[in-house]
């Protein structure tokens, strides 16, 4: 990173000077610098505009635009002017966005609009800048107040460090402040022994760790150093079989369920013509199975959109939810669900469930399920994952979640620089978001079986975000071997994403909890299964559903239809899914609810189960004087206050990542009181009903 330093200081010089704005006394915010980030352009007068307003000078809002190495960051002169966001990021603020998060930036004079990108003529005359982010975040700032020419600067520079041609170009490489792994409940997939522990966890017998304690024994780097093969045959046998498959992917084991296993493998390399190999293989899955059953082969190539049709299909989704202005807004909005149709978005996610669904249900009716794509590190990344989600309700919990995208994306090798456009190359076909799919497929199960999820839909949402900051190596690499040599030649610190307490506060990430979760009791199995749970119906949950909201009607009454061994069987048709608005749309003030919408109804939620744990102490410790006044129906509640008791705080449709008008203290207080039992699953199963005095 010494070239981009070195780099920096002579090319930018001239935007970092000191001189007064045009007479103005405003003071010029500074913003946080990390170790490492270096200031590389600035612009005073700035204005932020609102996504979908016009472009004028009494509508936009005044500050300092700041370029770093690292982040794109606007200061407001009065903060009073923007809406305050709830989830407070360490290391980004409300304006911030990482320079890794910019997909699109266009340059705007005299209406005309170009591109703006590394080879490209910027402007010498720039009056706008529209930022386009792939968490579908847009950023519009006008230069007409500001110095002559410091528009062009603030493009020159975007174009320099947001479109970096190489990996050690990312700000993590230059970052270099110490990190001490304190994870203990999240298996990274990196040593034998968490292979081990999950083939003992699943009762899988047929098959074994193959590790390798040399890197350069690998003859594939897009392979991990440690990973499951077949028991039945030798490591020398297996890796000479392996040479035929693309990138040396043959049979890899992610998951058992009793006898049936899940198997994930590349196709054979095109050049070769006879299938003796992959029957070879096929046969040595098969004798992994006690019942010498044959296994089915999904082929998803064949079933499933390719990353391009992924890309093509999520840029028009972008396009649908960034619209350019509020007349666009309202043209898209008459034909919206046309123009969703014709994205075909949400027919990819019904795809992704219903093949997913197809392997978990051969896996219950004890049939080993072998899922095979052309390199095997893609679709099979999304069906493998969805496949076990719904098989096992280790994955519907937090620490399970995350376990599980460790183990099928990361430690298998999803290239996810390539995907998510870390890094630009000229084969720009390569960028496809299939994670982003994948999330989206999980919200979908989380709105139809809102009691079996311990994670929330912020928790997804704010996974999707934080693949994009790249202080955290998790999401940033193409393979283990690509960042075991960027930590060993390049001395890269590495950071999992998963020490979450880095990024949040307490009051941040109560909110990854989902208040409806019913937290099986603990039983014994071969595969780890759970309880069913007792199902009870909490206040507030039946609410009249919208495009914009969860439609909880009928993801409770799917809910409670749970079978007994707790699998989950969801609707996979399009006209049962829904489009994911917090994700999609929740930098859209348009379509913001004030004082509405489901998280308005989660937190009604949460102070009912925080009204019940303050009982449940009363009750243990025969002291009533602080139990607090429920509210009722009969209460009278006028703009979120009850007044025949406590308050209701009032919060919008896209909290906590857009503006709250509600007491920020009280919130915390709220969020924070309801955090312990909130992470350690329901406390009404712990609190006998011949307890409740009449």
């Amino acid at each position: 990173m010494a070239e981009i330093k070195t780099k920096s200081k002579k090319n930018f010089t001239s935007y970092l000077d000191s001189e007064a704005l045009n007479g103005s006394e405003q003071v010029n915010p500074d913003p946080k610098l990390l170790s490492g980030e270096l200031e590389v352009a600035r612009a005073r007068n700035v204005l932020l505009f609102s996504p979908t307003s016009k472009i004028k000078d009494d509508n936009g809002i005044p500050g300092v635009l700041v370029i770093t190495n690292f982040k794109l960051s606007f200061l407001s002169f009065d903060d009073t002017d923007a809406s305050s966001v709830y989830q407070d990021n360490v290391f980004l603020g409300k304006n911030d966005v990482t320079l890794s998060n910019i997909d699109y930036i266009y340059q705007i004079n005299d209406r005309k609009k170009r591109l703006v990108a590394p080879n490209v003529k910027i402007l010498s005359k720039l009056d706008v800048l529209h930022i386009i982010c792939k968490n579908f975040r847009v950023f519009k700032f006008g230069f007409k107040r500001s110095e002559v020419g410091k528009g062009k600067h603030i493009a020159e520079a975007l174009a320099k460090f947001a479109f970096p041609n190489r990996h050690n170009l990312l700000f993590s490489y230059n970052y270099k402040e110490n990190y001490y792994n304190t994870l203990r409940t999240i298996p990274m997939y990196n040593k034998k022994m968490d292979w081990s522990q999950e083939l003992l966890r699943c009762g899988a017998t047929g098959w074994r760790v193959l590790s390798r304690e040399r890197e350069d024994n690998i003859p594939e780097r897009t392979l991990p150093m440690h990973y499951v093969i077949p028991k039945t045959v030798t490591e020398i046998e297996y890796i000479k079989l392996a040479e035929s498959f693309n990138r040396s992917r043959a049979a890899i084991w992610v998951y058992s369920l009793e006898n049936a296993s899940l198997v994930r493998m590349a196709e054979l390399i095109p050049t070769i013509t006879d299938t003796k190999p992959e029957n070879k293989m096929l046969e040595l899955v098969r004798k992994c199975d006690p019942a010498m059953k044959q296994p089915s082969i999904m082929e998803l190539n064949k079933v499933l959109p390719s990353i391009q049709e992924v890309q093509a299909s999520f840029l028009k989704l972008r396009e649908l939810c960034t619209p350019d202005c509020s007349r666009q807004f309202m043209v898209q909005d008459v034909r919206f669900y046309t123009l969703l149709d014709k994205s075909c978005w949400l027919f990819y996610v019904s795809l992704c469930l219903k093949y997913s669904n197809e392997a978990a249900m051969k896996m219950r009716q004890r049939e080993t399920v072998v899922l095979q794509e052309s390199e095997g590190r893609d679709m099979c990344c999304v069906i493998s994952s969805l496949t076990q989600i719904m098989l096992d309700p280790y994955y519907r919990t937090l620490s399970g979640f995350q376990a599980l995208i460790q183990k099928d994306w990361v430690s298998l090798g999803h290239p996810f620089s390539d995907r998510l456009g870390h890094v630009i190359n000229s084969d720009t076909t390569e960028q496809s978001p299939l994670f982003l799919l994948f999330l989206d497929c999980t919200w979908q199960l989380i709105q139809q079986f809102p009691e079996e999820f311990e994670y929330s839909e912020t928790f997804l949402t704010t996974i999707w975000d934080s693949a994009f900051l790249p202080l955290f190596d998790t999401f940033q690499f193409n393979s283990e071997h690509d960042r075991q040599y960027a930590h060993k030649n390049e001395h890269l610190i590495l950071r999992p994403v998963w020490d979450w307490g880095e990024q949040f506060s307490d009051k941040d990430m109560v909110l990854f909890a989902n208040p409806l979760f019913k937290k099986p009791p603990e039983q014994s199995r071969k595969s780890m299964a759970f309880l069913p749970p007792t199902a009870i119906p909490l206040p507030g949950l039946h609410q009249t559903g919208s495009r914009m909201t969860m439609h909880v009607p009928q993801a409770a009454a799917v809910a409670s239809q749970l079978p007994e061994d707790r699998f989950i069987e969801p609707q996979t048709n399009i006209r049962d899914l829904e489009l994911w608005t917090q994700c999609y749309f929740r930098w859209q003030p348009l379509l913001e609810i004030k004082n509405g919408g489901y998280p308005q109804v989660e937190l009604y939620n949460r102070i009912i189960l925080s009204n019940i744990s303050k009982l449940q102490q009363a009750l243990q410790s025969n002291d009533f004087e602080d139990v607090p006044i429920p509210l009722n129906e009969s209460d009278d509640v006028i703009n979120g206050v009850n007044v025949n008791g406590p308050s209701m705080p009032s919060i919008s449709s896209f909290f906590p990542f857009s503006g709250n008008n509600s007491n920020s203290d009280e919130l915390t207080d709220i969020l924070t009181q309801s955090y312990d039992f909130l992470t350690d699953g329901s406390i009404i199963d712990g609190l006998s009903i011949s307890q409740i005095p009449d």
